[in-house]
């Protein structure tokens, strides 16, 4: 796997995640922002001792970052990664390879930074993050719905 095959595999699925274990798909979406993770997060993955779980991703942020970690996946591939992602990539050893980076994710206005990773800006705890990133989705149905 590389970075050119994973930009291909989203465009040819029409994807906006995908997750393989082991190179195979397991699991693939066109929901926008962290929600494919959190629905993945609910599905009962078996893993072995050696399996090895990746995702393709259009956008890396750092709460994307923090539910792959907490979803069990070794490997990242993405067009677009933020600083912040690096860091906690970093601090929990995740692989990763990203076409550019960016200070942080933009929110989908154009008018400042995704609430969603500005949810997760003071933590790097995952059951935080977790926690952080459902407080933040609750806040933003809120405000959708009037």
């Amino acid at each position: 796997m590389n970075l050119e095959l994973a930009n291909q595999l989203l465009k040819d699925y029409k994807a906006t995640c995908i997750i393989l274990k082991n190179e195979e798909i397991i699991y693939t979406s066109t929901h926008i922002g962290v929600k494919p993770l959190l629905l993945f997060l609910n599905q009962q993955v078996t893993l072995e001792k050696d399996d090895r779980l990746t995702l393709i991703d259009k956008i890396i942020g750092k709460a994307a970052l923090l539910l792959a970690v907490k979803c069990k996946i070794n490997r990242i591939y993405t067009p677009i990664i933020s600083a912040e992602a690096l860091t906690a990539a970093k601090h929990y050893n995740i692989e990763w390879e990203a076409d550019s980076i960016v200070p942080h994710i933009i929110n989908r206005e154009g008018t400042g930074k995704c609430p969603i990773e500005a949810s997760v800006t003071d933590t790097i705890d995952l059951d935080e993050a977790f926690d952080n990133i459902k407080g933040a989705i609750a806040q933003l149905m809120r405000k959708a719905n009037g």
